[in-house]
């Protein structure tokens, strides 16, 4: 038999502070997909993030696809009209399809709510990729891969510390180089025009401008209290 002295749960150390959050409350006030739920990304970190998905007339989530070195755990807490059934728990592919996973995305019943959630390294290098593909032939028209490997876990407790999750910071960027010009969007495969990517849906870019205005209000709370 096993001892249960073993399997305890450490104490906090100090470098992340105790903290919860309520799934439903956090995706109705959420400003993206992919929405982390707690405010720390450092190394050995358990990382759930919120996505919220709703259909309706000439809604369009597009596809792109993600790469991760680290596995995420998929929980869907309410869906209807849905790929997935409410509860449903699943583990992703490290590179994998990402869409609104609805059955048809024009109709406004149709709903999703899941957190995926993946835990950071520690002392080790992760990386991750963010792709996307010509609706027609599937060849790769815009990519960026980058180092996703996570700072130490107490660079959160440093008041100047940057609290923003990279994979949506890169993944507003994959997007905005892709839609910036048709010929962005040609496929040098097969010339197909793909039409933009619809990225005000996905909230990346008002989740990157927030995050970098919070850093920089931050850090004006500091010098005013008479710090560096």
């Amino acid at each position: 038999m096993s001892n249960p002295q073993t399997h305890r749960i450490a104490p906090p150390d100090g470098s992340r502070e105790p903290l919860r959050a309520n799934i439903f409350d956090a995706m109705t006030v959420a400003n993206a997909q992919l929405t982390p739920l707690f405010p720390c990304f450092g190394a050995g970190a358990i990382v759930p993030a919120g996505a919220i998905m709703r259909g309706g007339e000439g809604v369009t989530y597009g596809q792109f696809f993600h790469t991760n070195s680290v596995d995420e755990v998929i929980i869907a807490f309410g869906a209807h009209g849905s790929l997935t059934d409410t509860g449903f728990v699943f583990v992703g592919a490290n590179t994998h399809g990402v869409n609104s996973f609805l059955k048809n995305e024009e109709d406004p019943a149709s709903f999703l709510v899941v957190v995926i959630t993946q835990r950071q390294r520690v002392d080790e290098e992760q990386n991750e990729a963010v792709t996307i593909r010509c609706v027609k032939c599937k060849e790769i028209v815009a990519q960026i891969s980058y180092d996703a490997t996570p700072p130490p876990a107490n660079h959160y407790a440093d008041p100047d510390g940057e609290r923003v999750f990279s994979t949506l910071v890169y993944s507003a960027e994959v997007a905005g180089k892709f839609n910036a010009s048709e010929a962005a969007r040609i496929c040098k495969k097969c010339g197909t025009l793909n039409p933009p990517f619809p990225l005000e849906r996905w909230g990346w870019n008002a989740y990157a401008t927030q995050g970098r205005t919070v850093a920089d209000a931050r850090r004006a709370l500091v010098q005013a209290a008479g710090g560096k």
